[in-house]
């Protein structure tokens, strides 16, 4: 299937992207706002916070960029000088974007930056729109621009909502930069950083238990599909960023590497029920080479592509090759003792020797 390919070789949705010469022209075309204006940002006004409150409602498919962010969009071209306008813009693809359209963000203020040279806004939208991505440096372009500018609010915001984080907290500092900025803008409202993650799909789950209980093939196979798609772009919610340690990031790939093969299985599953043994034994061979290829004596993959393999040659009454495969975790387990996969190993070969 093509998206395991995805998994490891992830395109960036931008790389043929430029920037639209509308885009950097918006901002050219009227006078850039005075600094009294910034610093009086605290809130949107009342009509425009019903439209980004209208906006930040997410379509039915979370993973469509551009649908999910078009009313934003459109409230940023037709409001280029109001800065919360384009927080708004800014916070709405750092929570739909994955690795192409953050990029693409953060060229498009650098351009803007580089077309207002010392203007506040651009500076700190380009140095803003760093945040989860290079957040060191986003931090220390903003505390550059508030020595200079110590009465502006936003920046005083973003560092507190920074410093708050797991990954980049500093409890002194936050105190310091939240305490300003209500000074500044009392009654305001600091946002958290990162914001929530959507939830693992249930639904390969879900085609699990359908399947036991006899559901329609071709139903169970779609439903388990969409629940790879669901979690490969969560997981791109979670690559990019730099809130999320190296380890966490790892762990939630073998966790999407882990649903792939439990995909795959009930795609062999579903074809067996189909009545279509021959496709099934397509994608079981598929699968047996997919197998292979891992590094067998480190990658913690290869022991959950065994047992998956195992059981369904089990199910197919295919006694050499779950023997084969029997041999194989054997010598895994030498060189990676577990009791649980001891455990479930042991209950593999008792269903082996019940084979004709």
């Amino acid at each position: 299937m093509e998206g395991f390919v995805k998994l490891f070789m992830v395109p960036s949705v931008s790389q043929s992207m430029t920037i639209p010469a509308s885009l950097v022209l918006f901002a050219l075309l009227a006078p850039a706002p005075a600094p009294a204006v910034l610093f009086a940002a605290c809130d949107l006004s009342p009509e425009i916070r019903a439209e980004v409150t209208n906006s930040a409602k997410p379509v039915a498919d979370p993973s469509d960029f551009d649908k999910n962010v078009a009313l934003l969009l459109a409230l940023r071209q037709g409001h280029p000088h109001d800065l919360l306008v384009h927080e708004s813009y800014q916070d709405a693809v750092q929570r739909f974007g994955i690795e192409g359209h953050l990029r693409k963000l953060t060229e498009e203020y650098q351009v803007l930056s580089m077309q207002h040279p010392d203007d506040l806004m651009y500076d700190y939208l380009y140095a803003r729109s760093l945040i989860g991505r290079n957040t060191v440096s986003a931090v220390r372009q903003i505390t550059e621009l508030l020595a200079l500018h110590p009465d502006f609010a936003a920046g005083h915001a973003s560092l507190a909502e920074i410093y708050a984080s797991t990954t980049f907290h500093d409890g002194e500092k936050e105190k310091v930069e939240r305490e300003r900025f209500f000074q500044l803008c009392p009654g305001s409202v600091l946002q958290q950083r990162p914001g929530p993650l959507p939830d693992p799909s249930p639904l390969i789950d879900r085609a699990e238990h359908l399947l036991a209980g006899n559901g329609d093939p071709t139903r169970v196979v779609a439903m388990a599909q969409q629940g790879i798609r669901d979690d490969e772009w969560r997981l791109q919610r979670i690559r990019p960023f730099d809130w999320y340690s190296a380890e966490y990031k790892r762990q939630n790939q073998r966790a999407l590497q882990v649903e792939y093969w439990k995909m795959w299985s009930i795609e062999v599953r579903c074809e067996r029920r189909a009545g279509r043994p021959e496709k099934a034994a397509e994608l079981l061979a598929v699968m047996d080479r997919r197998a292979e290829s891992l590094e067998r004596h480190s990658d913690p993959i290869y022991w959950d592509a065994l047992s998956a393999l195992a059981g369904l040659y089990e199910e197919g009454n295919q006694k050499d090759s779950v023997s084969r495969l029997l041999r194989s975790m054997q010598q895994f387990l030498v060189q990676h003792p577990d009791s649980r996969r001891a455990v479930q190993m042991e209950e593999l070969r008792k269903q082996a020797a019940r084979l004709n």
